[in-house]
């Protein structure tokens, strides 16, 4: 009986005294929905820099991308043509799926490196990407005739060079914003000079 009074006396107190007494409460500025929604896609990469990294599911890929989850200062994106196999990859050498999200990307196709780029946008929220290591590549030497992709390209052309250009022009606005930015191009045989598919292809270009 004694709190129902108390709690009588407070909300008549409330409603009694005059309103220039909560004048004080006109300062309290709440947050606004857009910073709400900016602190909820900020906060789900921590303080942690996001990269990303094609062809992660093998190779140089999987290997980079498990260092950086073992260093724990990183959100990698990894970019795969095949969900599937990158999924059992994942949990094959358990990787933490609360700082690594596979995406679709399949570089023979224009169109799919524009869907990757705008998947990352909305991922990234208001976010900047830190990193990006562009390492997925084909390698086809003694392949005797031409493969080409849905653009009309040869394969390795497009996989190799066009698309790791359009999706690195794509993503650096995405990084204006990060304090230290980084763009990677992965090297790879082909840039021997002592290789079939590389620079022993006659005649070698003297470039010096």
């Amino acid at each position: 009986m004694f709190m129902l009074r108390c709690g009588l006396v407070l909300i008549l107190q409330a409603l009694l005294q005059p309103a220039h007494g909560y004048a004080w409460m006109a300062k309290i500025k709440a947050p606004s929905l857009m910073n709400l929604r900016k602190m909820q896609k900020g906060s789900k990469f921590g303080d942690k820099k996001i990269v990303v990294i094609t062809g992660t599911s093998s190779g140089l890929g999987k290997a980079a991308t498990k260092a950086l989850l073992r260093a724990g200062d990183y959100h990698v994106v990894g970019a795969v043509r095949d969900l599937e196999k990158m999924k059992i990859v994942a949990e094959l050498e358990g990787f933490d799926m609360d700082r690594f999200t596979p995406m679709y990307l399949d570089l023979a196709s224009f169109e799919s490196v524009h869907n990757f780029a705008k998947d990352l946008d909305k991922f990234r929220g208001d976010r900047p990407v830190d990193r990006l290591v562009c390492n997925a590549a084909v390698y086809q030497p003694t392949l005797s005739y031409p493969k080409w992709t849905v653009d009309g390209h040869e394969q390795q052309l497009q996989i190799n060079y066009l698309s790791q250009f359009l999706l690195t022009s794509k993503v650096m606005p995405m990084m204006t914003e990060s304090d230290d930015a980084r763009v990677c191009m992965i090297g790879s045989v082909t840039g021997n000079d002592n290789t079939v598919g590389g620079g022993g292809v006659y005649p070698i270009a003297d470039l010096k």
